[in-house]
């Protein structure tokens, strides 16, 4: 399921990280974590709520697109939400690795920020 490549780039932290592959897709993962309690956020260019708008501190499961095209509609509508971060200028994006660092850096925050909540 991994790619040498991949492997390579992940420093060897692949072996480390437990893979599922569901046979129905992203959406079909998308169930599973939401019946385990996670709340799934998608991230799209616009129509999203403000990430920093949105309660990070509980169990959440963060989906990003890929950088050309972003998620599939049937992702995002599978989604418990669709969040954005609005830009400033004439800037229309981010990549997706500075989108999930954004993202994340704010949970973070939030985490940190409440008292009882482990970051």
């Amino acid at each position: 399921a991994t790619s040498p490549k991949v492997v390579r780039s992940s420093a060897g932290a692949v072996f480390g990280v437990d893979l599922v592959v569901f046979p129905g897709g992203a959406a079909e993962a998308l169930g599973h974590l939401q019946a385990a309690g996670y709340e799934t956020l998608a991230t799209v260019v616009d129509g999203g709520r403000p990430y920093d708008q949105v309660d990070l501190t509980g169990p959440v499961a963060l989906v990003v697109g890929n950088e050309a095209h972003g998620l599939p509609p049937e992702v995002v509508a599978a989604a418990s939400r669709a969040v954005t971060i609005p830009m400033a200028g004439p800037t229309e994006s981010l990549n997706v690795a500075m989108a999930g660092t954004v993202v994340c850096f704010e949970a973070l925050r939030q985490r940190r920020a409440t008292p009882g909540v482990t970051p």
